[in-house]
């Protein structure tokens, strides 16, 4: 008797092991185990404490989060969420920008193909599957490059991309008439799968090959067979280059409860209420990082990954996170508009979100805690007037008043300000370029309270923007475009009749323009 009760506890046990293995159960750190919760249609929401998380010590993650001018920080674990928090101006269910976090989107709709037969083998040569197109410097070396080499950064490429100046190989890949055939042809400087060297011409190709494979672009073919099954509703993705091309670097926009899902499929090795999306290899691929990458971390399959503390994660520049932690069961999300080098540590991250867990059961309810958790959520949305300077008479002059701008790379074409309006507001016109629409229009609503006037969406998102004066001629405007990953900063010099504009922004760029009043 005593025998046979063995064998049936060891028949269930390795029966559950399976089912952690696919993802119908979640397993935890102590071995624990719980039914998988699928977020298709909403996420459920749940204390911190029900979850085995501690509410204060989230509630001091927001406020130091807050501190480096993040846009959102979502936590969930065990399939709910315990933390949703938005930074004004941003709010919620706006999409997001994703930046480089598109790459890892890209890699899974590669897995989707290989899990349907649509391309035989990740060690496929890349030249072979695009041998209609004319490539030069084609040498033994480059016909080794396989798809997998360019999901791991290791195709060996000659490639600069770091300042985004016009020089660079990705700007240039930008002007190319293919630019598919541009990445392809660039000169090799190493032996494929030798070193990983971050291009972002290898997902280029890669959402190339979907075109190729599937006879969709990627993100028709992503509606289709990942999105769509995830109860994704919010992606937007630029749109398709001159040969129906969609950009695999990046240009997607999720909102933050989406880039959560995503995650999460990835938390339950790729399965989706009982449905294997990708492979579960796949995700153990990118989950160990078998390519040594820069700054400590590991790479493979476009993810990125720390081993050691038991994490990986699609990221984007100015801190686009999807974050999963399998031991833990845990993702977490954070977006942002600051610099890579200003935006919350992720090691620090990790180590703050683990911190907050102290089981993998339920903890006593704690009130006071959740409430001061429930306060930091909402001192986060609310925005706090930044410092004005004294308002000069020279607002009244140039209000209403049209600057013609001289040639410049922004392609401005006008600038105006309206000071003295009720709704205060700034209008620009560029030169479009286009032949169906020769003149850009954008315009928006003006704080000169020190508080960020929101406007009403337009077809490119929300602006966001706000003004002061920095002295008795110089006016200081910043834009943001709400779910965009950068910051405008315009400084107008008025002097008579012109003005002298300095434009910066968080990714780098800057212009200096030359208007004059426009008669």
């Amino acid at each position: 008797m005593l025998r046979l009760r063995y064998a049936t506890a060891v028949v269930f046990f390795t029966g559950l092991q399976c089912l952690v293995a696919s993802g119908l159960i979640a397993g935890t750190a102590d071995n624990q185990v719980q039914e998988a919760v699928w977020p298709t249609k909403a996420w459920p929401v749940s204390t911190p404490e029900e979850q085995g998380m501690q509410s204060g010590t989230l509630a001091r993650l927001v406020e130091t989060v807050g501190g480096y001018k993040q846009d959102s920080l979502l936590i969930v674990r065990h399939g709910k969420i315990v933390l949703d928090a938005y930074y004004a101006p941003y709010q919620p269910n706006i999409t997001h920008d994703l930046r480089s976090v598109t790459k890892s989107v890209v890699s899974t709709l590669t897995a989707i193909e290989i899990k349907q037969g649509l391309l035989d083998s990740v060690d496929h040569p890349v030249m072979d599957l695009f041998a209609d197109k004319q490539i030069p410097n084609i040498d033994e070396a480059k016909k080794t490059i396989t798809v997998q080499h360019l999901l791991d950064m290791t195709s060996g490429f000659e490639w600069q991309e770091k300042s985004y100046t016009p020089d660079e190989t990705i700007m240039r890949m930008y002007q190319a008439p293919d630019r598919t055939a541009f990445v392809l042809s660039q000169p090799m400087s190493d032996t494929p799968g030798a070193k990983f060297y971050y291009n972002s011409g290898n997902p280029y190709v890669l959402s190339a090959l979907i075109n190729r494979k599937t006879g969709q672009n990627a993100l028709d073919f992503a509606k289709k067979e990942l999105f769509g099954p995830l109860g994704i509703t919010s992606a937007r993705w630029g749109r398709p280059d001159a040969q129906g091309v969609i950009d695999g670097e990046a240009g997607l926009s999720l909102a933050p409860h989406d880039m959560a899902r995503f995650g999460y499929l990835y938390l339950r090795n790729g399965m989706w209420e009982g449905k294997q999306i990708i492979p579960s290899s796949w995700v153990d691929q990118a989950r160990e990082g078998k390519v040594t990458a820069t700054f400590g971390f590991r790479y493979a399959n476009l993810w990125w990954s720390l081993p050691e503390k038991g994490a990986y994660m699609a990221r984007g520049r100015h801190s686009q996170l999807i974050l999963v932690l399998p031991k833990l069961d845990i993702v977490a999300v954070m977006t942002g508009i600051l610099r890579d080098d200003q935006f919350y540590p992720t090691i620090r991250l990790i180590d703050d979100i683990a911190s907050a867990v102290k089981s993998d059961q339920p903890l006593p309810p704690d009130a006071v805690a959740q409430s001061l958790l429930a306060a930091s959520v909402r001192e986060a949305a609310t925005e706090r007037p930044s410092p004005l300077g004294k308002t000069p008479e020279l607002a009244k002059e140039i209000s209403g008043k049209t600057y013609q701008v001289t040639s410049n790379t922004l392609r401005v074409k006008t600038f105006a300000l309206n000071l003295v309006n009720p709704d205060p507001f700034w209008e620009i016109t560029t030169y479009a370029g286009r032949a169906d629409q020769p003149e850009g229009h954008f315009s928006g609503l003006l704080g000169l309270d020190g508080i960020y006037r929101r406007s009403l969406p337009v077809n490119y998102g929300i602006n966001a923007s706000k003004g002061r004066w920095l002295d008795e001629r110089r006016f200081a405007l910043e834009r943001r475009i709400l779910g965009r990953s950068e910051t405008q900063l315009w400084i107008l010099a008025f002097d008579g009749n012109k003005v002298e504009i300095a434009f910066e922004n968080t990714d780098g760029t800057k212009a200096t323009l030359y208007g004059e009043v426009k008669e």
